[in-house]
């Protein structure tokens, strides 16, 4: 069984609309949609804002459905001068826990510098940044700029989460400063790829760009466009489903 997460309907609702007869249901007071996509079993759900929302429902879900693959979609705001423009598509490389760490005397820290693990097994230790399976990434990086709508940009790299958008100049030089290999931010992703590392379940994450950070002016933003972009790019990925997605 494939699941789509989202945040919100916005993020979900073109690709519910093509995925036919569909069970709908509630899971913890989340909005939940059972359905099929050619020959893969697909669960949808809305998560909720935020990483406590995305990290709750992810496992509720996995405590209760045979999970091989987390697809989570939705909107990010993009770093300037990284080639991306509103509308475009990014896919994560991995994810990063922005803020997770401790502010001394020297400044900020992450969770690496403090020895401090949010994740271990046995020997093996991780910090701020979860991964994609790196074979996974190689074959949807080829794949991906195939099935883009028309005129939809590509991009793939770290993704950062917060828990608080950048939306000021300074906030803005901190971030790139700190994490000059990402190339947007969001508010769910690391919670989900956590949870997801801990079940051992492969993830993916893509989202259409809808602002820039920096600057906190909704006015500028285009959420529908970036989220609708994504969702088409989604669909025709799963449509090519049987060149990536884990066969157990």
């Amino acid at each position: 069984m494939i699941c789509v997460l989202a945040a919100t309907l916005k993020e979900l609702d073109f690709f519910l609309s093509k995925l036919g007869p569909l069970w709908q249901f509630t899971l913890r007071e989340r909005r939940v949609w059972q359905g099929r996509w050619q020959s893969f079993e697909i669960i949808v759900a809305e998560t909720g804002v935020g990483p406590v929302n995305a990290a709750h429902m992810t496992t509720v879900l996995l405590e209760r459905y045979p999970l091989k693959l987390i697809l989570l979609v939705g909107c990010a705001g993009a770093f300037p001068d990284i080639y991306l423009k509103k509308g475009d598509v990014v896919l994560a490389t991995g994810e990063i826990w922005a803020e997770a760490g401790a502010y001394t005397e020297k400044g900020w820290q992450s969770l690496a510098e403090i020895g401090l693990p949010y994740w271990e097994k046995g020997k093996t230790q991780q910090y701020n940044c979860f991964l994609v399976d790196r074979l996974m990434i190689k074959t949807l990086i080829k794949i991906i700029p195939e099935v883009l709508p028309p005129k939809v940009g590509f991009k793939s790299g770290l993704f950062l989460t917060v828990s608080a958008t950048t939306g000021n100049k300074e906030r803005l030089r901190l971030m790139k400063r700190r994490f000059p290999e990402a190339i947007c931010e969001n508010m769910e992703g690391a919670a989900i790829a956590q949870v997801a590392q801990i079940y051992k379940v492969p993830w993916v994450e893509m989202r259409g760009i809808s602002n820039f950070v920096g600057e906190y002016d909704k006015t500028k933003w285009d959420i529908d466009w970036a989220v609708q972009n994504c969702q088409r790019c989604l669909i025709n990925l799963l449509a090519r489903g049987q060149e990536w997605i884990p066969s157990n």
